[in-house]
C-alpha cells in the first residue's frame, strides 16, 4: 500500500479516474429529474434511455478488450475519457429526446470503458502492486461520483442546471491533461 500511495505515476492515475467520475456525476447524478423536467420523460422514456446507455456501455466494454493491447491502456483511456467528454459538450444541443439519445452513444461507449482501461494501465504499469492500486481506483471512482453528484446537487439548488454539462466537461478536460501529462512523463526522453 505504502509503496502504491507514494507512487506519483500510480496515484496520477487514481487521480484521472476520480476526475472521470467527478466530470460523469456532475450531471449522471440528476439524469432522470432532468430528462423528466426538460424533455417531459416519463418512466418508460426513461427506461428506455437507461438500456440504450447500458448497450453502448457493454459495447464500450467489448471493443475496449478487443483493442487495448494494440492501441495501449493510456491512449484506449484518453479515447474513452473523450468520448464522455464529447457527449457532455454536445449535452445543451440536444433539443429532442431523439436527439439526447444520440448524444448519449459516446457517453455509454466510454463509461464503463474508461474504467475497465484505467484498470488496465494500472495493472500494465506495476503487476506487483495492481491489488492496491486497483483497489484505490475503485476507490477514486466512488469519490469522484461523490464529489460530482455534491457539485451538480450545488448547481441544481442554485438554478445552475445549464452549467452542469459544462462543469463536467471542465473535469474531464483536466482529466485528459493528466492522463496525457502522467504518459508524456514515462516516455524515455
Amino acid at each position: 500500500w505504502s509503496r502504491v500511495l507514494r507512487s506519483p505515476v500510480l496515484m496520477g492515475i487514481v487521480s484521472v479516474t476520480a476526475l472521470q467520475g467527478a466530470g460523469q456525476f456532475v450531471l449522471f447524478s440528476y439524469f432522470g429529474p432532468i430528462l423528466k423536467q426538460s424533455f417531459g420523460a416519463d418512466a418508460t422514456t426513461l427506461s428506455l434511455m437507461w438500456a440504450l446507455f447500458g448497450a453502448f456501455g457493454l459495447v464500450g466494454n467489448m471493443l475496449v478488450s478487443r483493442f487495448i493491447d494494440r492501441v495501449g491502456a493510456g491512449r484506449m483511456v484518453l479515447l474513452t475519457t473523450s468520448l464522455i467528454a464529447l457527449s457532455l459538450l454536445l449535452w445543451p444541443f440536444a433539443s429532442t429526446l431523439a436527439w439526447l439519445a444520440v448524444v448519449l452513444m459516446p457517453w455509454g461507449l466510454g463509461c464503463f470503458a474508461a474504467n475497465s482501461a484505467q484498470q488496465a494501465r494500472l495493472v500494465g504499469l506495476a503487476p506487483a502492486l495492481a491489488p492496491g492500486s486497483v483497489a484505490l481506483n475503485s476507490s477514486g471512482i466512488y469519490i469522484g461520483q461523490a464529489v460530482g453528484a455534491a457539485v451538480g446537487g450545488w448547481l441544481l439548488a442554485h438554478d445552475a442546471a445549464p452549467w452542469m454539462s459544462k462543469v463536467g466537461f471542465a473535469l474531464l478536460l483536466v482529466a485528459i491533461g493528466l492522463s496525457v501529462a502522467i504518459d508524456r512523463s514515462r516516455r524515455p526522453a
